[in-house]
């Protein structure tokens, strides 16, 4: 197996893609305990001697997917903003907070949390990923609260924003991305004046 620090062609790129896309979509259509390698490699249309050029089994592909997934909600929060920028959230507008969008574009991906059968353990990784996301990311100035960089106050803010994506799948995504983009801005300007990007 190849190691997962090595730098993968473009074609062995797609190649992990289209496992993971086709990995999605079944346990979004039978279930995780029900979705085999067999089951991943025809959908992908690859053959198991693909499969295991990348993974170990299902665990290790689901592990990666998931590593992958929660890398790029914490990249997406983060990386349109300057290291050490002052924000005020006055001035946020539905292109400030890219999350969203990120969410809507991997829908099937966030889907999973509604299936009943779902990746073990799925449900603490979201609020986990955007906890770590504001804790190592943002510092906020607080409207009234001095506590608001505490460790409680983002794992309440994380919990909060993981509670209303999950409410946004669940209606099938009625609202559109700005929409809800600038639902979150309203939450996070009543509590905060500005932030700064660690």
């Amino acid at each position: 197996m190849k190691s997962k620090k090595e730098k993968l062609s473009p074609q062995a790129e797609r190649t992990k893609h289209h496992l993971k896309e086709a990995y999605i979509e079944l346990i979004n259509e039978k279930g995780y305990s029900h979705v085999s390698v067999t089951d991943i490699v025809q959908r992908a249309q690859y053959n198991r001697a693909t499969f295991y050029l990348y993974y170990l089994d299902k665990p290790d592909l689901t592990e990666e997917l998931l590593k992958e997934m929660f890398q790029q909600i914490k990249r997406t929060s983060t990386e349109r903003y300057e290291k050490g920028a002052d924000i005020l959230t006055s001035a946020m507008d539905a292109d400030s907070f890219e999350l969203i969008s990120f969410v809507y574009d991997n829908r099937s991906f966030f889907n999973l949390y509604l299936a009943e059968d779902t990746i073990p353990g799925l449900h603490a990784e979201l609020p986990q990923a955007i906890f770590e996301m504001l804790d190592e990311g943002f510092t906020f100035e607080g409207i009234s609260s001095d506590d608001i960089n505490s460790k409680q106050f983002k794992l309440y803010m994380a919990h909060g924003t993981a509670g209303l994506i999950l409410e946004w799948a669940k209606t099938g995504y009625e609202k559109s991305p700005k929409e809800m983009t600038g639902t979150l801005i309203s939450i996070v300007r009543s509590f905060a004046a500005t932030f700064r990007v660690n």
